[in-house]
């Protein structure tokens, strides 16, 4: 087998670094948005279907429904349609059997573009400005995809014969609280005995990410014209008034919750007010008080938090404001949870494969990387929990995410195509 170190790999890199910006700029022109609760991923599983079948590996595509059993699964998420050219994409490289396994894991889907929003470039038109590379789904998550890919793609060009099985796979349906995708390829039997998934991570090495509680806060009241009548109460006040008791939560939230992998700054617990809403199926109301307002939000929790104890909390938080503020107390409150519970997770920091990932990095980088916990919600829980493994996210600097102008940084995409390239060589050859 071939000795494989840093400075091949580095090489083999610098080598390759047209090449392998070009294919991520060919990943980013699929537009396989996911526009809930549809997704239009198909051309670029296609694509990445062929690339896999071009280096030799098995593939495997399925729909997360053509999974026996998935929709009795606590994890499963209903209210998805899944066509059958809606596909997981699993590819294999199979290892002499005497080491350690790893899967490559990536998203394919994106958010949705909004076209006249963007200045720097159209979303599905990539552009590289500054080092950066411009599109939608450039940093969430294709040039993560792109690094998983080309280390292999590297490792396989330089003669590298891995012992352990080497699984990447590229999935559909994650963004929009998703999951469905990922479900099903761990119920599919395709796990190892290390997960990687390069969310935009900022080059940051994370055992652990936020969990996400998702629901709407509904104010109802009673809906007219508030002229020569008696006085109607407006739904609109008392959102005004729920918006504020959301910051006073926040700061309570956060003072009451703490975790070791989250005291930096910025991954602080954070609530989003996403939507507010008076519109009403079922009365239609013509330049008047409207009957009721909803209010989206989604409140970041650490790994630790369960379901029942943030509920119980939550809910009396709000139903102590209801009676006893004068702007809530006209309306019937309602707390509807929408999405499932994103839960957080955690790997053990002394887990064995941590440290190999943090020396992968300190290796090929030069430098030891920062270990902390992700200040964003994903699927990590359902690859830990479900899967079984030990599952850590890193992934590159990038901003924008969901919004116009998306980018990720270029050097980042190579930067993590040698490491992960020596992380495998670390991890699969005994």
């Amino acid at each position: 087998m071939t000795d494989v170190n840093s400075q091949l790999i580095k090489e083999a890199v610098l080598k390759h670094s047209n090449e392998i910006i070009e294919w991520t700029k060919k990943l980013i022109r699929f537009p396989s948005e996911n526009r809930y609760p549809d997704g239009y991923e198909y051309e670029a599983q296609q694509f990445i279907e062929k690339e896999c079948k071009d280096m030799g590996w098995d593939t495997d595509m399925f729909t997360p429904e053509d999974v026996s059993g998935i929709k009795d699964h606590p994890s499963w998420l209903p209210g998805r349609k899944y066509p059958k050219e809606r596909k997981n994409l699993v590819s294999e490289w199979k290892g002499s059997g005497e080491g350690r396994s790893i899967l490559f894991s990536g998203h394919i889907d994106v958010a949705p573009s909004i076209p006249e929003n963007w200045k720097v470039c159209s979303p599905y038109k990539p552009v590289i400005k500054d080092n950066r590379l411009y599109g939608r789904g450039s940093v969430d998550m294709k040039g993560g995809i792109t690094a998983l890919f080309w280390a292999l793609k590297i490792l396989r060009d330089i003669g590298f014969k891995p012992s352990g099985d080497i699984i990447f796979e590229s999935i559909v349906d994650e963004e929009y609280a998703g999951g469905n995708g990922t479900l099903a390829s761990r119920l599919n039997g395709y796990n190892a005995d290390l997960a990687i998934i390069p969310e935009p991570s900022r080059m940051q090495v994370c055992p652990a990410c936020f969990g996400a509680f998702i629901g709407d806060l509904i104010l109802k009241g009673k809906a007219g014209m508030p002229f020569m009548g008696s006085t109607i109460p407006n739904p609109v006040d008392g959102a005004s008034r729920v918006i504020e008791l959301f910051q006073r939560w926040e700061k309570e939230w956060r003072s009451s919750n703490a975790h070791p992998l989250f005291n930096e700054s910025g991954k602080e617990l954070k609530v989003v007010l996403y939507s507010v809403d008076t519109n009403d199926s079922c009365e239609f109301i013509q330049m008047g008080t409207p009957k009721s307002i909803k209010i989206a939000w989604i409140v970041w929790c650490y790994p630790g938090m369960t379901e029942d104890n943030f509920y119980r909390k939550f809910r009396t938080f709000w139903e102590k404001c209801s009676k006893s503020d004068p702007k809530l107390k006209p309306f019937k409150m309602e707390i509807v949870p929408t999405f499932h519970y994103v839960k957080p997770w955690e790997t053990d920091i002394s887990n064995p494969a941590v440290q190999t990932v943090i020396d992968s990095f300190t290796q090929y980088i030069g430098k030891p990387p920062v270990v902390g916990g992700a200040p964003f919600s994903c699927d990590l829980g359902i690859y830990g929990e479900v899967g079984g493994m030990p599952s850590i996210l890193i992934g590159p600097h990038g901003d924008n995410l969901h919004a116009p102008d998306e980018w990720v940084l270029i050097e980042d995409i190579l930067s993590l195509t040698g490491m992960f390239a020596l992380l495998v060589y670390l991890w699969c050859r005994n």
